[in-house]
């Protein structure tokens, strides 16, 4: 059976038949061992957690885990004008750490708040090969479609499960190209299922084929094989 795959979440794989992506943030990096065979991970500098003092000491330790085969992502990392580092700081490592996914051929999950214009500009500046996923998008058809335009991925969780005249993500799925979509839990301790059924009803599409399309995106953007699954 083809499994649901989450491809953001902060908490560690449990489900039957669920494909997972956990999320570590460096303080979370010496709890794991990241070796071969790990579970599937993402590696990056939120722009929450990033520190002028520490960056270079967890710059190297992040191109060090990058290059592991079970993290399968660099992120997420980005930009935020709400909270987090110095702005310019916070261009500056993010731009870094999409040359170092570019130097392995990794995608990058991307946390963004109130800062589309400079994370599209910096997209078109470095014009990277690996895919650039937006991850919890839930903004306007506008923002949408420059997104889009511009040759990224959305990623979808919770925000899709609120109705949709408070819900964008609910209100904008239908834009969002299926070959560019994918699903996540995030921080949310919800059944990665419910976000592919509300979607599926949204979208008016067999929640099998939907699946199917998932797995698809995911295996051509993540270069990892999901093998049929047993519930």
């Amino acid at each position: 059976m083809i499994p649901f795959i989450d491809i953001h979440t902060h908490f560690a794989p449990s489900e039957n038949g669920v494909v997972s992506v956990q999320n570590f943030h460096p303080k979370e990096w010496e709890k794991e061992d990241f070796t071969e065979g790990s579970p599937l991970a993402s590696v990056g500098l939120h722009p929450w957690f990033l520190t002028v003092e520490n960056f270079e000491n967890d710059f190297k330790k992040l191109a060090q885990l990058i290059e592991i085969q079970s993290v399968i992502a660099m992120g997420e990392c980005g930009l935020d004008k709400i909270k987090g580092a110095d702005f310019d700081f916070q261009i500056h490592a993010f731009e870094r750490q999409i040359r170092l996914a570019e130097s392995v051929g990794k995608p990058v999950v991307v946390h963004c708040v109130k800062a589309f214009n400079e994370v599209i500009s910096i997209k078109k500046k470095l014009n990277p090969k690996v895919p650039i996923i937006i991850h919890g998008f839930n903004k306007n058809e506008i923002i949408l479609g420059a997104l889009i335009k511009n040759d990224f991925f959305v990623s979808v969780g919770a925000a899709i499960l609120q109705e949709t005249n408070v819900s964008n993500a609910a209100r904008n799925l239908r834009h969002i190209p299926l070959n560019r979509l994918f699903f996540e839990t995030d921080d949310k301790e919800i059944d990665i299922q419910k976000i592919y059924e509300v979607a599926a009803n949204i979208l008016e599409i067999n929640i099998s084929d939907l699946k199917i399309q998932i797995r698809d995106n995911f295996e051509t953007v993540f270069k990892v094989f999901c093998p049929k699954v047993q519930l």
